[in-house]
């Protein structure tokens, strides 16, 4: 019997962890005793635990075929808000809880309009979550007074970002627990599968009878939140809140996503690819700075790795359908020969 298909098909799955194994190994190569440690990993996915609670949310408007560049400024303005309020009402937990709330309700607020935006005027969600990007930095600024906004205390609000539980930081706990939340919402509810259904073909979903505003909305809603969300996390990780605290947040978001196999034409991802491009982004920036490559050349290798999946992806999605690539310059010899 011919095993030959069967073992392509394991490999066409598995294609992610041979790709991560194989960085890993010429990492550890590279930087034996000190890439592949306990230490060395538990410090990746703390540095990725804030993009990867914000990929938890930004993967659902990706899904639809839409974007969020305004992750990054929603993360600033959440802990930026989250922090002010503490510490003008006497660092108490009280201020904490409400706080965190009002940071998170801000997050939703400016998701709900980028959602009502998209669906009642038809903006295109690249150019309305550009524009408010500006706007919510803005937001940040006023919020701080462009000052270094200091919160050391209380103890619960600096737990968010700088606790242990069962000695893992918390911070990746609540990665973890939004990325099982979104793995839920979008492979076992009814809304999970109509974001697909509408990022496959919205019109066909609109006639069938699918709320495709509403889901387009809550999609929306769902990024702010989980974006305000890392906001809060990384204010309590400084303890302190500055204006353009999250800038660039929305580039790993965007780059982990790709990377993981979310398809910008929408109707294609999974939340377990975007954590597994979150841990491949942290791992290979841990890399270059353990190898010392100047911080300045990781955007370049950054984009090389997005040109990459995008590729890769290109080639699988083109392999999947069935279709036989043409060439004219093949075509040019067929002809000769004839």
């Amino acid at each position: 019997m011919d095993k030959k298909p069967d073992i392509r098909k394991i490999l066409g799955k598995s294609q992610r962890i041979w790709i991560l194994a194989a960085v890993m190994l010429v990492l550890t190569l590279l930087q034996p005793g000190v890439f592949l440690t306990g230490a060395n990993m538990k410090s990746i996915l703390l540095s990725i635990s804030v993009y990867g609670i914000m990929v938890c949310g930004t993967i659902f408007p990706i899904l639809l075929g839409g974007i969020d560049l305004s992750v990054g400024a929603v993360a600033a303005a959440a802990g930026a808000f989250t922090v002010t309020w503490i510490v003008d009402h006497g660092f108490t937990d009280g201020a904490v809880a409400v706080g965190v709330l009002g940071g998170l309700f801000l997050g939703a607020a400016v998701g709900m309009v980028h959602g009502v935006i998209v669906t009642q005027f038809s903006v295109p969600p690249f150019l309305i979550t550009l524009a408010t990007q500006n706007i919510v930095y803005g937001v940040a600024q006023l919020l701080t007074e462009n000052n270094v906004i200091a919160c050391m205390e209380p103890a619960s609000f600096a737990f968010l970002g700088g606790g242990r539980l069962l000695g893992v930081p918390f911070s990746i706990w609540i990665m973890m627990i939004m990325a099982v939340i979104s793995y839920i919402i979008l492979g076992k509810t009814v809304f999970g599968r109509n974001v697909y259904a509408v990022g496959g073909n919205a019109e066909a979903c609109r006639l069938s009878g699918v709320r495709s505003r509403l889901v387009i909305i809550m999609s929306y809603v769902a990024s702010g939140l989980t974006a305000a969300l890392s906001g809060i996390v990384l204010a309590s990780m400084n303890r302190q809140a500055i204006a353009k605290a999250a800038q660039g947040y929305d580039n790993y978001v965007l780059t982990a996503l790709v990377v993981g196999g979310a398809s910008l034409m929408g109707g294609e991802g999974s939340i377990q690819g975007a954590i597994w491009g979150a841990f491949l982004v942290g791992v290979i920036s841990n890399g270059l700075r353990l190898v010392g490559v100047a911080s300045d050349y990781h955007g370049v290798v950054k984009c090389v790795v997005i040109l990459a999946a995008v590729a890769l992806d290109a080639h699988v999605r083109y392999k999947k359908s069935g279709l036989q690539k043409t060439s004219p310059f093949f075509k040019k010899k067929e002809k000769a020969k004839a």
